[in-house]
């Protein structure tokens, strides 16, 4: 049991949502339920990442890494908060306490900050200095319009969900070459989520087509930088309906399923 969910969700459909999302859920997404799944599924632990919907409200996922912190069990969870760029180093380190351990700058179909300027200087500081990372969530097409600057200021990125290649050229998509050429020991991208890259597709289908980015990105970052998400619980997706069905995914990603070969 040593496997980490590196991206994965808990919410409820009660908690108070930023009025600008661009999806509401229809489900919740307990933590039991999460935890039940890891058991079933020998896992080691799970990252838990706030929800574009809540904003940089975390309190929810914050009182599920308390819960989890006050229970006895062989699993690990760490949590990816979402924070204003003005957030003080104090709060920072009052979050790392709690178990986060990076903050989210999710972006997709969002305007692009401005990073210039003393507030996202301090901010980059604080990250820095607390051994977070920045994750970020963009569509693969615009990553040039911001990795160079996030490569140089941060010591470690992630990037949701393969990057988000263009689904009509995903290896020649400017994005992912840029991901490519980045120096491996700052940058760690995950494979989560195939159907949010190849869309319209069936899952499964998305899934095959996202073996070839898989194995450049391995070949380009090392292993130990591709991390697995099973992206539970699906948000706008609720018909992945199977969180064995996101395991065996990654199983024919690293070749160790049936499909290894795909």
């Amino acid at each position: 049991m040593d496997a980490i969910d590196w991206h994965a969700h808990v919410f409820l459909r009660s908690l108070p949502m930023v009025p600008d999302r661009r999806y509401t859920p229809h489900t919740d997404a307990p933590l039991a339920v999460l935890r039940r799944l890891l058991i079933r599924n020998r896992m080691a632990g799970a990252v838990l990442v706030q929800p574009s919907f809540l904003g940089t409200a975390n309190g929810f996922l914050l009182a599920a890494l308390q819960e989890l912190r006050g229970a006895a069990s062989p699993q690990h969870f760490w949590g990816v908060v979402a924070v204003e760029a003005d957030c003080a180093l104090d709060r920072m380190r009052s979050l790392q306490s709690a178990g986060v351990i990076g903050c989210r700058l999710n972006l997709y179909a969002r305007p692009l900050p401005d990073l210039r300027g003393r507030t996202w200087d301090r901010f980059f500081d604080s990250v820095n200095r607390l051994g977070w990372h920045v994750e970020l969530h963009l569509e693969g097409p615009r990553l040039p319009l911001l990795l160079p600057q996030l490569i140089e200021r941060c010591e470690r990125l992630v990037i949701d969900h393969f990057g988000l290649p263009d689904p009509a050229q995903p290896q020649n998509c400017p994005g992912l070459k840029l991901l490519l050429e980045a120096p491996p020991e700052r940058l760690w991208v995950k494979a989560s989520a195939p159907y949010r890259v190849f869309q319209g597709l069936d899952a499964d289908e998305a899934s095959r087509r996202c073996a070839p980015l898989h194995r450049i990105l391995v070949e380009a970052l090392g292993p130990s930088h591709v991390l697995w998400g099973s992206d539970w619980p699906w948000t706008r997706f609720p018909e992945i309906a199977g969180y064995e069905r996101t395991l065996a995914w990654g199983d024919a990603w690293r070749g160790t399923g049936p499909e290894g070969d795909a």
